[in-house]
């Protein structure tokens, strides 16, 4: 069991956690795909500040000798499971990056091969460069 003050301790960093995850939301710091994920692992916090036998329950079903122990196990797992997320996302805006960078060399290449048929077309209408 643990002892009061710790457990009050714990629901109000929970709470805590939560308000600044729908304030970063209201902000739109943090984008709403995003959000489930905080949300839920909020809650989870919150359901275990208020009832911390369920982690003597997880451990149980785990298999893990303490319920410390269980704690650093979900906490790491969360943590990959987030880090495989955001991993996505880097590659998916890392993708997109690439690709718009490659079509606007391709138009600006586009605009100047215009820009200059146009130009020689001013001063010679014979223009020496292929303006198709």
């Amino acid at each position: 069991m643990i002892e009061t003050r710790l457990q009050l301790f714990l629901i109000v960093i929970s709470l805590t956690f939560l308000i600044y995850i729908f304030s970063l939301v209201r902000k739109e710091k943090l984008e709403l795909k995003y959000t489930l994920a905080w949300c839920l692992m909020g809650l989870v916090l919150v359901m275990i500040a208020v009832q911390p036998q369920i982690v003597e329950i997880i451990a149980e079903l785990l298999g893990v000798g303490l319920p410390v122990n269980a704690v650093f196990l979900l906490g790491i797992f969360c943590i990959l499971v987030i880090l495989l997320t955001l991993t996505v996302a880097i590659s998916r805006t890392s993708i997109r990056t690439k690709r718009l960078i490659q079509e606007m060399a391709i138009m600006k290449y586009e605009m100047d091969k215009n820009a200059l048929c146009q130009g020689s077309r001013d001063v010679d209408d014979n223009c020496e460069i292929d303006c198709k």
